[in-house]
Parts: C-alpha cells; structure tokens; sequence
C-alpha cells in the first residue's frame, strides 16, 4: 500500500466506494449545522423581538375554563397538549412554548397549579403544597428565571430553618443553614465520633454521585438507559439504594437516636428511613445547605409566572378541564401512538405529542383492575408500560420504537406503589405572625428517633388515635405567612399555619364514595375529623403558645381531599413511593422514563425522578429535551446548561 496515500484513495480500495461522493455530503451537513445553530437561533430571537409586554396576571386568570366551542376550535390546532398543571407541567409547556409550540395545558381541578395552587376561606389564603425549597444555586435560578421570564422571586426564610422535636424525650434541636454548626450540635448532643462524620460524607458523595449518573440517563433515548443500566447498576445499587438506616448505623457507625435525628425529615419524601434509598437522604442533608427558600406571594406565584410566560407565546393554560382519556391509536407495525385528548366528551387532537403529568399512577395504572380502568390510557395501549411496572404474565409483547426488544416482566415489582397520605390542618388566626411569634420556620414534631417503628405501628392499627398528634410518626408544622415578605400587605393582621400528619388513607375508605356534602352531614366522619384538629392544635399550641386564643379558622383536610383535588387514587401525597424498589431495575426506570412505549406521549412529574418542587421543575426542561431536539438549541442553552450544571443540583 502507498503511504502517500490520501483517505479517500485508502477508503475506495478497501470498501469499493467513490468517495468523492463526500464532498457532496459535506456541504450539506454543514448546511444542516447551520441551520441548527445560527438560522434556529435567528428566528427564536425575532420571535422574542415581537413578544408582548410581560403582563402578570391575577389569581382569577388561573380558573380559566375551556369550553366545548374552544376545545372544537384547539382541536388541529396545537402542537401540544400537556395533562395537569402541575410545576412539572408548567415548566415544560413554558420551554416548550419558548421553542416557538403551541402548547394548552389542562387541568382537572378547578384552579391551575397542581401542588402550588392556593385557596382562600374567610379571608386567608392557605398554601397547599410548596413549605420551602432548597437547593437555590445558581443554576436552579437561572433554571427558575427561564420559565417565569424572570419574574418569580424568592425570601429567604429564617436561618434555622427546621427545628426538631421529639415528643417522647421532649428533646429539640434547631437546623441551621450553617452545616458545620448542625455537626457540632449533633456530635454534642449524641456523642458522635469524627470518623462516622467523615463516612458519612463520603458515602453522601457517592451516593449522590451514582444517582446523578443514573439520572442523567433519561436525558437520552430509553435504549440508552437500557445499554447502560449492565455497567451502571451494581455501583449505584451499593451506593445509592442501600436502605438510609442500614448506610447509617452499620456502615457510618451512628448510634440509633443519631440516625433517628439525621432521617428527621423523612416525611419531605413520604418514605420511612429503613425502606428509604440512601441517595435520598444524601440528597436531602445538602439540599437546605444554603438555606430555605419561599416563593414571594405565596406559592400561587410559580404557577401564576409560568402561566404568564406560556400565554404569552401564544399558549393556554385552562382549568376545570379533565383529561378523560389520552387517545391512541395503530400505527402498521402495530405499535400505539398518542395523536390527542379527550375533555368533556371533545377529542382535541395534536401536531405533535402528548405530555402527562398526572403522574405514572394515572397515566397507565399499575396496581389493580380498577385502577387500570380508570386509567388515561387504555388498556391495551398501556400493556407494555404497565408490565414494566407490575408483574404480568398474560404480558409478552414486543416493542418496536425502542431497539426491537421483548418485555418479560422478570421480577416482582409489588413495591412499586402509591406513596403515604397525609392530613392537613389549615389554620387562620386574627393577629400577625410578630404578635403571635410564629416564626419563619417549620417544626418537625417527630414521635420518637425510631420513625420506622412508629410508621409501622401506625400501619399495623385500624383505630384513629394512632394518627393522633401523639402517637402519628411526625407532625410537620410550617408558618406560610411568616415565610412570604408580601403577606403582610396583602393580609394586614392576620397569619397561618399548617399541621401536616401521615395517616393510613384505609381510615377513610368508608367515605371513599360519598360527595363533600354527604360527609359534612355525617355524623361519625365530623367527629373523627374535629378529635384529629383538636388533638393537632394543641400541639401547635404547644410550639406557638402565643397562638392560643386566637385560632379563627381550621379546616382539616383528608386523603379523600387529595383524590378530588390532586386526582389521585389513594390519597398519595408524593404520588409513588420512595422506596428501593422505584428507583431499582431497568424495567422499572425504563417505565419512569419521560419518553413511554407508546409514540409521542411523554411523562413529566415527580414520578420521573423524586419528589420537590426543583426536581419537578427539571423534569419538565428534561421531558422537553427528549420530545424536540430544538430545545438543545435555546437561547440561551438551557439543556445544556442542565447538563453541566446539573451536579451543582445534587454535589452543592
């Protein structure tokens, strides 16, 4: 052979092939290039040039509701359609719509929001579901400002955040933003030797990191997690999924209670500390690293920026629209493919995709017939999905899309299931949080440091009192009106609260089937939820004595709440369980993956990663990312910027 050969000559003579047909490929490849990156960048640049003036909108904006004229008239016309109204679902219709779709959101409940929506009684407004958020580096900002057009700002609450206080031992400790202050209270208080810290530590670190590796598979197309998951998933299964307690006691050499007092915010995820992946607790201990954040307003103003910036690109975001079902249909290989949604008996179809953020739950369900029934996607199309899910062994199909593969449910994934339920008790009072010292903080009023003994005693008793304020495994009590800077402009002498507790939502089965009204005239069921409030007030009281006396509104709400307004099932907080076994199997992350089985329909939402308002939020710029290859092309970069910038996420 002639060294002097040039590659094209070397190419031809071993592959018989003219490779002057390269220089006719080459301009065009770069042509392509081009377009992607300076003719794509153009036009989303002009189209932000003719953007309406940024109008924030009121509360009254997020009850809009869709007619059947509308929905005829959305109907070809969209290029998206997102399920829910969630933060998940907020955040991915904003990138989307900043990619130049025309997406329409729908939610089922009256008011758009999902977990951040608020409601007013008697002239206080009650947050829901946002207490406060970690974790606000940089990056999450900059994240934050994309979808809000920069106009969700935050307060930071007090330094000590959390305080923990065991209602057995009477025992309290105040967490701060300074970690290293919290070590030295924690080593003073239990006695705990250096070298459990510095263990500690480095199996936080890799943790953290194997989860982060994880991850970012579903960044890509599922038959990457699927090529992956052999080199990856005995690392992340013995540093990551190893139970919380076993990683702190056997490996870290913490005594019981110390374990007990670093898991104290267990009920942040839902899942008790001995069936609980380590990762999350890695997670969690850095996550207030830098102090606790609440949205400014209150948590309506997520939604209310996020709604603001996807109607003003020509986007709709409507309530009181239930999705009833996603429609499907076969395509010649005889795989399924979303195409619309039907609300209130009209089909509004798509150009594009379909996006759920109702959750896994909803979606496809998992757990029973019944569930299944009820189910967005029928049960044919959701065969697949499900069998990932739940152990079927009617199931053997094969899935054409994603690498040609046949799915055989090989392991029991009974685990995989709805998370706790919880009560909530909103509390108005007549004075301002400065008289009645309610401080910009939350108290985790734990029953012992023993939480897994406690949840299970709970689990194993069918009478209420074991749901009362002593003897529930953790009462979360958290001042909304004393975290927003706004509050007291808006609702001069007043303040609330909320007492959050886990319960069995089997304890209200009985009601399952009756409408608010039929309960309110029952006897039994007013009587059981008026023990439960007096029995959380007086522990409120016990924190905030000031409080006494001044307490003008409670309203208790029950698992059944979360099924009518949430939409869920089982009156899920967190929707799916934290546990081992949804964060274990490439059968299972495949099924939690944002792109499904079924063609162009996506999922979005807590169930895709973990449970938090930032977590929901990435899965939204995620979920985008796998639907339009265009958003890694935004200006400015915002999939790229979660790349790199992700590990500031999970190693801040």
């Amino acid at each position: 052979m002639n060294l002097l050969s040039t590659p094209q000559e070397i190419l031809s003579r071993f592959f018989d092939f003219d490779c002057s047909r390269l220089t006719t490929f080459i301009p065009l490849i770069f042509i392509f290039a081009a377009y992607f990156f300076l003719i794509r960048r153009a036009k989303l640049h002009m189209k932000r040039k003719k953007l309406p003036k940024y109008n924030a909108i009121s509360s009254s904006q997020l009850q809009h509701i869709a007619s059947k004229q509308t929905l005829r008239d959305l109907s070809g016309s969209i290029d998206v359609a997102i399920v829910g109204s969630g933060i998940g679902a907020l955040s991915n219709a904003a990138v989307l719509s900043r990619q130049g779709f025309k997406v329409a959101v729908f939610e089922q409940n009256s008011v758009v929001g999902g977990c951040t929506h608020t409601f007013t009684k008697d002239g206080f407004t009650f947050d829901t579901g946002v207490h406060y958020v970690g974790g606000m580096s940089s990056v999450v900002k900059n994240l934050y400002d994309q979808v809000s057009d920069g106009q969700l700002k935050w307060d930071k609450i007090d330094n000590t955040y959390d305080v923990i206080y065991n209602g057995t031992t009477g025992e309290r400790i105040e967490m701060t933003d300074d970690h290293d202050q919290n070590k030295r209270v924690l080593t003073e208080h239990f006695g705990i030797a250096a070298k459990s810290w510095k263990r500690f530590d480095r199996a936080k670190l890799c943790a953290k990191f194997w989860s982060y590796v994880v991850f970012q598979l579903k960044l890509w197309h599922p038959l990457v997690l699927r090529l992956a998951w052999p080199f990856v998933c005995l690392p992340y299964r013995r540093y990551a999924l190893r139970s919380t307690i076993d990683v702190l006691k056997n490996e870290c050499g913490f005594s019981s209670q110390a374990a007990g007092a670093l898991t104290y915010h267990w009920g942040d995820h839902g899942t008790p500390p001995a069936n609980c992946p380590f990762f999350m607790t890695a997670l969690l201990d850095s996550h207030y690293k830098n102090g606790a954040y609440f949205p400014r307003g209150g948590s309506k103003s997520i939604a209310k920026t996020l709604v603001a910036a996807i109607e003003r690109r020509g986007g709709h975001v409507f309530a009181s629209s239930p999705v009833e079902q996603v429609l499907t249909m076969k395509n010649m290989f005889g795989q399924h493919s979303a195409y619309g949604v039907r609300i209130h008996g009209v089909d509004v179809l798509v150009k594009r995709f379909v996006v759920s953020d109702a959750g896994v739950l909803a979606t496809f369900g998992i757990d029973s017939d019944d569930n299944v029934k009820h189910a967005l996607v029928g049960d044919e199309a959701g065969a697949v999905q499900r069998s990932l899910l739940h152990k079927d062994k009617n199931v053997s199909v094969l899935e054409v899309d994603d690498g040609i593969f046949e799915v055989l449910s090989t392991k029991e994934h009974d685990n995989v299931s709805p998370c706790i339920s919880d009560l909530s008790l909103f509390i108005g009072l007549d004075r301002s949080d400065k008289d009645l010292g309610l401080l910009a903080q939350n108290v985790w009023h734990v029953h012992d440091w023993d939480h897994d003994e406690a949840f299970q005693k709970m689990l194993n008793d069918t009478s209420a009192d074991l749901s009362s304020a002593e003897q529930t495994p953790f009462l979360f009590i958290s001042n909304e009106s004393a975290k927003d800077s706004d509050w007291p402009l808006t609702h001069p002498n007043k303040s609330t609260s909320e007492v959050i507790a886990v319960v069995k939502s089997s304890l209200f089965d009985k009601w399952a089937n009756t409408t608010h009204e039929q309960r309110e005239k029952d006897a039994e069921y007013m009587t059981l939820k008026q023990k439960l409030t007096n029995s959380y007030l007086e522990a409120f009281y016990l924190h905030f004595p000031k409080a006494r006396g001044h307490v003008v509104y409670t309203c208790l709400g029950t698992p059944l709440t979360m099924n009518k307004y949430l939409g869920r099932s089982h009156g899920e907080v967190y929707a799916l369980d934290h546990n081992i076994s949804r964060f274990d199997g490439s059968d299972v992350q495949r099924a939690l993956h944002p792109q499904t089985c079924i063609e162009n329909l996506y999922l979005c939402g807590e169930d895709m990663f973990v449970v938090s308002v930032t977590a929901c939020m990435l899965s939204g710029y995620i979920t985008a990312a796998r639907a339009s290859w265009g958003c890694w092309f935004s200006v400015p970069p915002t999939l790229w910027t979660l790349i790199f910038g992700l590990p500031q996420v999970f190693f801040h």
